[in-house]
């Protein structure tokens, strides 16, 4: 009898869930199933940082096309939807010293503000905007090592290949 109780209230809560309107992370989109065509605006960049926005473009396509839910067209004249962005910033912080005071690690911040936009008639419409859209990563280096400033490039690619997938699904999930 335990044993009966105990399921019937694991299906009723399971079933609960659904019912609510959960769903996996990537799996819904508040938007319009009409709404096919996408042009990525070149992010603009505020940053000292000469190819961070070349980096998060690059990123931020590859991952539209690997969710498949848009087109991406190269004429913003012919898209239905726009992505709009700029670099706000990006920012290292050292997390970790060795025994003489000099970082061992650093932490990578990528701060855009970002915004999805329905292009199809006089005025855009702001569907989704993020004003403060971040990720950040780690990254181990030795101040002895020549590879110093290549840790940061990867860090870099890290960095933007994260925002990339982040910033995609919280478009398509509307957050």
């Amino acid at each position: 009898m335990c044993k009966s109780l105990i399921v019937a209230m694991l299906l009723a809560g399971v079933g609960g869930l659904w019912g609510c309107g959960y769903h996996l992370v990537g799996t819904s989109s508040f938007l319009p199933e009409d709404l096919k065509l996408l042009y990525l605006d070149k992010f603009s960049n505020l940053t000292s940082w000469p190819d961070v926005d070349q980096r998060l473009d690059e990123a931020l396509a590859r991952e539209w096309v690997r969710r498949r839910r848009f087109e991406l067209l190269e004429r913003r004249d012919r898209a239905q939807l726009a992505i709009e962005g700029v670099v706000q910033s990006i920012t290292m912080v050292p997390v970790a010293l060795d025994d003489h005071g000099r970082a061992t690690e650093y932490q990578m911040t990528l701060t855009v503000s970002a915004r999805l936009v329905d292009i199809r008639g006089e005025e855009p419409i702001v569907l989704w905007e993020d004003k403060a859209f971040s990720r950040r990563t780690s990254y181990d280096v030795d101040v002895s090592a020549v590879d110093y400033f290549d840790r940061q490039v990867q860090a870099m690619e890290v960095v933007s290949q994260d925002l990339a997938r982040a910033l995609v699904t919280a478009v398509l999930e509307g957050f």
